[in-house]
């Protein structure tokens, strides 16, 4: 008996690891609802953005480039506002045209999506940043 509850308190701790995937790893922009990102495909400026190594990819002179921030044409571009893709498949840059041709109808629509920054779900205040999130610490502090 002891074995089964013992299993089964294995089983649920990974199911919780598998529910919280990388939500502390996306940025307040993200959209909400998804508890795993690789990366998203924003239609707007025809860029990606890597999760995990915290990069926007995009073309230049032919070439994808890596960079922490966007390039200087869209520096002004709102990463809460716009549309944002999430594709889970590693290299997505590698099927930017079918990407183009399958969400390019996403272009332009803004406000649509709740960003992380906006939610007020409490499995988002563990996101950097989050306004929520010493509130959560705060009260988790004096239990």
């Amino acid at each position: 008996m002891l074995g089964l509850l013992l299993l089964g308190t294995d089983v649920n701790a990974q199911e919780q690891k598998r529910i919280v995937g990388n939500i502390a790893s996306q940025p307040l922009w993200g959209p909400t609802g998804y508890n795993t990102v690789a990366y998203y495909f924003i239609p707007d400026i025809q860029a990606y953005y890597s999760v995990d190594e915290k990069k926007f990819i995009y073309l230049e002179n032919g070439k994808w480039i890596f960079s922490e921030v966007l390039p200087a044409a869209y520096r002004d571009y709102n990463l809460y506002t716009g549309y944002k893709v999430v594709i889970n498949r590693p290299q997505p840059y590698l099927n930017f045209r079918a990407h183009v041709a399958r969400y390019g109808h996403f272009s332009g629509q803004k406000n649509k999506q709740i960003a992380i920054a906006n939610s007020s779900n409490a499995k988002y205040f563990v996101v950097d940043g989050h306004p929520k999130a010493s509130d959560e610490q705060v009260s988790t502090n004096k239990e």
